[in-house]
């Protein structure tokens, strides 16, 4: 363990230098924040590489408990000062502790399938909010994998992380994907791809059957909805009907509505 004091340390610059995709794609390391989502990333076998905390986390249970078991790892401590750590933080209420961790970089070829696979596709996405919540309402659904197109706002981004509650390092995400990637994929696997748009002319997401194949839902940019090159490849258009007089509705809303729709046909019919 090590104490840094300066906020030009070349370490903290590094780690602070996470906050940029461009650092984050050159690394492979991304920067996540608190104790909650530190702890779900230490037991999940996630590799912890660097962490940087005040002394007074170890006054809190939890923390002092989650610094121990860090540092029985092969994660580099660093206690730091409050002025090192505010280079670090991201959140508006920081709980003293920061840490740098490997992505774990899930191919396509490497997914596990089933005969009723299913897939979540995130087709240029640009809220991290939004992004952030459909992979964690994956998580709680069973959903089998993340397939994220490029575009999409970086899966690793401060933003995301904190929206996704810890599912990140749940299920896998399969990162940077272009749809000729995801054609190929599910062309080779026989997975059947359904687009959701905002068209009545499309099928009632109610009235689809999930249980039949591997499905891969591909979910929409929050302004331009599913790309065209993604509809076209896409085997069927689903929408969800609306009684109300609103229009559409957030999409990581919709999603959630989907993918329940998926597991209660899979586990109570």
């Amino acid at each position: 363990m090590t104490t840094i004091t300066s906020p030009d340390n070349i370490q903290i610059k590094n780690a602070a230098a996470l906050k940029q995709k461009k650092f984050r794609d050159k690394t492979n390391l991304f920067l996540i924040e608190g104790i909650r989502l530190i702890e779900t990333a230490l037991a999940c076998n996630a590799q912890i590489n660097e962490c940087f905390y005040l002394p007074t986390i170890l006054d809190n249970e939890r923390g002092a408990a989650l610094i121990n078991n860090l540092a029985q790892t092969k994660c580099f401590m660093h206690e730091v000062t409050p002025a090192v750590f505010n280079k670090l933080a991201d959140t508006d209420t920081p709980q003293g502790i920061v840490a740098c961790v490997y992505k774990n970089n899930v191919e396509l070829t490497n997914l596990s399938l089933k005969e009723n696979s299913t897939f979540i596709v995130l087709d240029q996405l640009q809220d991290p909010g939004n992004t952030g919540t459909i992979i964690r309402t994956a998580d709680a659904a069973g959903i089998d994998a993340i397939i994220s197109l490029k575009g999409t706002v970086d899966i690793y981004s401060p933003k995301v992380t904190r929206a996704t509650m810890g599912a990140l390092f749940h299920l896998p995400i399969v990162d940077k994907i272009t749809p000729a990637d995801l054609e190929d994929f599910i062309t080779k696997n026989n997975i059947t791809l359904l687009a959701t748009v905002l068209s009545n002319t499309a099928a009632a997401c109610f009235d689809v059957d999930y249980t039949k194949t591997a499905t891969a839902i591909a979910v929409g940019n929050e302004g331009a909805g599913v790309s065209e090159q993604i509809k076209l490849a896409a085997a069927k258009h689903i929408y969800i009907p609306m009684y109300g007089k609103s229009e559409s509705l957030n999409a990581s809303c919709a999603a959630a509505m989907i993918m329940y729709e998926i597991m209660r046909q899979k586990h109570t019919n």
